[in-house]
């Protein structure tokens, strides 16, 4: 949605629309200009990501431009009323449809199956509540933090269906190509565990299983239209979307409209995450609704991080921390390490010389003084390439033969900087120019031109002639037949494409902002937080950012920054858990 809501002359798609809307033949009455307002206020708030807006009353007489949905009249004028909120027509339509299939779906039946000897392949009460409806119901909500066994628990989920029905035809998918690697990445581990042979539960289908973006699941192309609908379902007997915190309401929409109404749909998140980028938050909203409560299971327990982990712990508080100082009691709860240059330079120059990664459970914590000269400026900026020197010796390795190009792709994903915002001195542009000239300068890279060995790139659309999808990254590397000549090789989809095939859009990677790391995992993050940021900044921001580290964090942050983004909670506005409760 957002990719159509641009600017143009300084003016948004909502000032033409206000516009528009306030003549003739919508609108004759005396109150053009407050209308013209309230479609301008409606709008915003979609490109704040909300569906709708929340009124005390209906604004002035304007029944010739608002449907009211009270009085039952035909839903066929621009704006709809459905006290207490208002909407453009499309995302009312949106959200009912959405409600009305979930209702189609959880009303479907599915054959029992005795679930009782499989209980014992886990120790968490939790995760046998999942099984159960994960086996035993058309729909399923598994939700919880990082570590706590999402995936684990749907291979056991599978594996039963399976088991019992081996024809089941199953597809699994992600909101984006980075999401839907590291499914696949998680999914073959899983897979792999011996408890599954023992349990008699494995079965070949599960080693051949395939993820993929929701994008191309549904067929969509680069106009965004689904090839799938109502009319003609997905072939599938099951679909897993996992990362559902990242579905906005189009999306989703979009999903459960090509469902067959016998289709089981399992969906696994974490609401504390980030919201899509888009309009909707869908899985916070069906999280609210008391009847779909039978059909959640929130996993409580990480496997990732101990109760006393620093990672866990600062990830725990995020959301726990309620009121003022907020960044004073992170300091004396979670206690992150203060780091100077010289100590966070110690860290990770012990982690790229051990043979064997560290076992670092680390959160440190680099103040950045707000008033600080473009020298101190300069540190930070060679602190944050110095992660990348791991990278680094990974490339001249890859040079000299000694290692392969999934090995390379590992070994980027050792590290990644993370910015709240694209713009200014600490933003991703920025970022990425400063990261990219640090590399190749250790490469020793002096040829011109954007394309060089151990660049990292990141496709920003769906594009099907190439096979990419919106957050695919590849490494760029020499062609092995034409040494004058680039590829890039996209571990998600385990291909190479010559670089002169790409769009020229494509974005260096070396930095990401924090929407683009949903559904990755890193080594070692740096996160970067700029006062600058402050409209972006939020709890869901910062405790995405921190979860996508498996063993150190690096927060770079204005004090102000900090204090923000711990003390400020998303809230978007939205029918659609209203909308559900009325059709169940």
């Amino acid at each position: 949605m957002n990719n159509m809501l641009k600017s143009h002359e300084g003016l948004e798609w909502f000032d033409f629309w206000a516009d528009f809307l306030s003549q003739s033949p919508f609108y004759t009455g005396p109150y053009k200009e407050e209308l013209i307002n309230l479609i301008k206020t409606l709008g915003q708030s979609l490109l704040e990501g909300d569906s709708c807006i929340e009124l005390s009353a209906p604004v002035l007489n304007l029944n010739e431009i608002i449907a009211s949905v009270d009085t039952q009249q035909a839903v066929d004028k621009p704006l709809v009323w459905d006290a207490p909120y208002l909407y453009l027509q499309r995302y009312w339509q949106l959200e009912r449809q959405l409600a009305q299939r979930i209702a189609i779906l959880i009303q479907h039946r599915m054959q029992p199956i005795a679930v009782q000897p499989y209980l014992a392949l886990f120790n968490d009460p939790y995760q046998q509540q999942a099984l159960t409806i994960g086996v035993n119901s058309s729909f399923a909500m598994i939700t919880g933090g990082p570590g706590t066994g999402k995936t684990y628990i749907l291979t056991r989920i599978v594996a039963v269906l399976k088991h019992f029905q081996p024809e089941l035809r199953i597809a699994m998918a992600a909101p984006t190509g980075k999401a839907a690697q590291r499914m696949q990445e998680a999914l073959q581990l899983a897979f792999n565990d011996p408890a599954l042979q023992q349990a008699n539960l494995y079965h070949t289908d599960l080693a051949q299983q395939q993820t993929q973006t929701l994008h191309r699941l549904l067929g969509m192309g680069y106009r965004q239209i689904p090839k799938y609908n109502q009319e003609h379902p997905l072939p599938y007997d099951v679909i897993v979307v996992d990362e559902a915190s990242m579905l906005d309401l189009t999306l989703a929409h979009a999903l459960l409209n090509a469902l067959h109404s016998s289709t089981r749909l399992i969906l696994l998140g974490d609401a504390n995450q980030l919201s899509s980028v888009d309009v909707g938050y869908v899985l916070a909203d069906l999280q609210q609704v008391e009847v779909l409560q039978n059909y959640r299971v929130q996993l409580q327990t990480s496997r990732r991080f101990s109760d006393q982990a620093q990672i866990g712990r600062f990830a725990r508080f995020i959301y726990q921390v309620d009121q003022p100082p907020y960044l004073e009691q992170w300091l004396q709860q979670v206690k992150p390490e203060i780091i100077k240059y010289h100590d966070l330079c110690d860290v990770i120059l012990q982690e790229n010389n051990t043979q064997q990664h560290l076992p670092i459970d680390w959160v440190g914590y680099y103040p950045i003084d707000e008033n600080s000269a473009p020298s101190e400026d300069a540190l930070i900026y060679q602190k944050l390439a110095q992660g990348y020197d791991s990278y680094i010796q990974a490339v001249k390795k890859y040079r000299l033969g000694t290692m392969n190009n999934d090995e390379l792709a590992q070994a980027f994903d050792g590290y990644r900087i993370l910015v709240a915002m694209r713009t200014g001195h600490l933003g991703l542009e920025r970022m990425n120019q400063l990261m990219t000239h640090y590399i190749r300068q250790q490469l020793q890279i002096v040829e011109p031109g954007e394309w060089f060995e151990g660049r990292a790139v990141m496709m920003i659309y769906n594009d099907d002639q190439l096979g990419l999808s919106n957050g695919d990254i590849g490494i760029c590397l020499k062609d092995h037949l034409h040494s004058e000549q680039y590829v890039v090789y996209f571990p998600s989809l385990k291909r190479v494409i010559a670089a002169a095939r790409l769009p020229q859009s494509m974005q260096t990677a070396f930095a990401l902002t924090i929407h683009k790391s949903q559904g990755s995992e890193f080594r070692h993050v740096a996160v970067v937080l700029d006062k600058l940021a402050q409209q972006l900044l939020s709890k869901e921001l910062l405790y995405t950012a921190v979860t996508r580290a498996k063993k150190m964090v690096s927060i770079y942050a204005h004090a102000q920054a900090l204090e923000l983004s711990l003390q400020r909670k998303t809230s978007r506005c939205s029918g659609l858990a209203r909308q559900l409760a009325r059709c169940l």
